[in-house]
């Protein structure tokens, strides 16, 4: 319950517009690293894989806890899509316009009928988990789009479920 109640909070806060976000250069992989440490042990576990692909030199301008927060729902989904012995693929790449970062699980995807959905508040899918609150993934792209970013949630082709995290330059 605490967890909700800290959620709706923070979501409540963000719609008020209260909340200041820092202007700081945050190190992608840092970054990264630090949104996955409460999963460490879980993923242990379940012998769940993470593979990076983050070049040391990229880094966006953000607020580094309000992002960590955000990867964290992001990654808790994908954890959770995955189950055990499970692979999940964490990839950045930049060019001149944007940063992207991509969080591809291994888990069984979306439902079609899902994907127009997955960011609303509240929303839980038909084969969503019965302790999730739908609130994640809209305090996730609440943060990010606050912070000049985009969030995009579809299957891949080849299988499992892709989050693309945009940031202009």
């Amino acid at each position: 319950m605490d967890f909700l109640l800290g959620s709706l909070l923070k979501l409540s806060r963000l719609d008020a517009g209260i909340v200041v976000f820092k202007k700081e250069r945050i190190n992608i992989g840092s970054l990264v690293s630090d949104s996955l440490r409460p999963f460490l042990i879980s993923m242990e576990l379940h012998n769940i894989q993470i593979q990076t692909d983050l070049p040391e030199e990229i880094e966006i301008w953000g607020d580094f806890r309000w992002l960590s927060e955000a990867f964290q729902n992001i990654l808790k989904n994908s954890i959770e899509s995955v189950g055990d012995n499970g692979k999940i693929k964490i990839i950045c790449e930049d060019n001149p316009i944007f940063t992207e970062i991509t969080f591809h699980d291994d888990g069984a995807g979306f439902e079609k009928e899902d994907l127009p959905h997955l960011f609303e508040r509240f929303y839980r899918g038909k084969d969503a988990d019965a302790a999730g609150y739908g609130i994640g993934l809209a305090l996730c792209r609440n943060i990010i789009m606050r912070q000049g970013g985009t969030i995009l949630a579809q299957n891949h082709p080849q299988g499992g479920a892709v989050f693309s995290v945009h940031f202009l330059k």
